[in-house]
């Protein structure tokens, strides 16, 4: 999620899209080729879990009603999460494959930051502090990747990725500080990813990794940021 940065993000944006378009062209023109690989036509089913690292996310905006007016700007803060996810991926060759992944991911609302101003009958008070937050916000995420395993096959092979796909979110808030709300949306965004991991055979039928990818959901609206997260998972794959 947002820090602050605008540039900093607009460019992670635009370099996440990029891998993606690539990797997924580069998987694209490796299945046109004969590869002649002892692992080209490898089918894979696999699973994943691990936990999700929200970053916080910005906001600020002004909104008037009954002769009031708040101008505001703060930060949602989250608690850590988890994900799962299944796999279903083709060994095109020894360093290229492709691979669709649906997976669902939860956490928590922790805080919300404020830092603003009121203003009623001409008179601007200033308003500002952190209060604690209750709510949920979960995700079905749905990604296509293309992954390249720098040295091809080794006993313990690196392995670079990126994917693009979407994010079907609902977001529900029931409680801010000692106020009960009763707040829900959802919403279906595009998502882009950036992987980096290690796997190794256990046997020529299951293989088993560790991977950290880096997402950004399309999610924000006028006066919020996106959202960005860190994945760390764990998986195992079995070939068929």
């Amino acid at each position: 999620m947002s820090n602050g940065c605008p540039e900093w993000r607009e460019n992670m944006h635009k370099l996440l899209s990029g891998l993606a378009v690539l990797a997924v062209l580069g998987a694209n023109a490796a299945m046109a080729q004969d590869a002649g690989s002892a692992s080209k036509g490898k089918f894979y089913l696999g699973a994943q879990a691990g936990i999700v690292l929200p970053e916080d996310v910005s906001f600020s905006g002004t909104s008037s009603s009954g002769g009031i007016t708040t101008t505001a700007a703060g930060t949602y803060q989250f608690k850590d999460g988890y994900s799962v996810s299944g796999l279903a991926g083709y060994h095109l060759n020894d360093y290229v494959r492709g691979e669709a992944e649906l997976g669902y991911s939860r956490f928590e609302y922790d805080n919300i930051s404020l830092n603003g101003n009121v203003t009623s009958n001409g008179t601007t008070t200033a308003v500002n502090g952190s209060a604690s937050m209750e709510g949920t916000v979960s995700s079905a995420i749905g990604m296509v990747h293309g992954i390249v395993s720098p040295l091809g096959k080794t006993k313990v092979s690196p392995l670079l990725g990126a994917g693009i796909g979407f994010a079907a979110t609902e977001e529900k808030i029931t409680r801010i500080g000692t106020l009960a709300t009763n707040f829900e949306s959802t919403h279906t965004d595009l998502a882009v990813a950036g992987m980096v991991g290690a796997e190794t055979n256990l046997t020529d039928q299951m293989s088993m990794g560790l991977r950290y990818r880096y997402m950004w959901i399309d999610s924000g609206t006028e006066g919020r940021d996106d959202f960005t997260a860190h994945n760390f998972v764990a998986n195992a794959a079995w070939k068929f």
